[in-house]
């Protein structure tokens, strides 16, 4: 019985220092100027991926402020990392 107790407290310790991903998604404002291949290269993303993940037609206008959700993963932060670095890793705009 206290074994069983034991390695049940060990596989719940496990499950929670394990660490967290998943599939995320960033939302992107559209701004004067932006275009779907613009967006796609400012991101990595193939302009047919936000096309699909958005449903948009295939030639589709962009409406100034309009949210488009591109994909992306889950960053968890680690001691010492700053905004700065965390936003060039996952190469962001300088201006968010």
């Amino acid at each position: 019985m206290i074994k069983h107790f034991f390695i049940t407290v060990g596989v719940i310790i496990c499950l929670f220092a394990m660490p967290v991903t998943g599939h995320a998604q960033v939302i992107h404002e559209v701004r004067y100027g932006d275009s779907l291949t613009k967006i796609s290269q400012q991101y990595k993303v193939a302009a047919r991926e936000i096309t699909r993940l958005n449903e948009l037609a295939r030639n589709a206008r962009l409406v100034l402020g309009q949210a488009l959700l591109l994909p992306g993963s889950t960053y968890i932060v680690q001691p010492g990392d700053s905004l700065w670095e965390i936003a060039k890793r996952h190469s962001l705009p300088k201006k968010c």
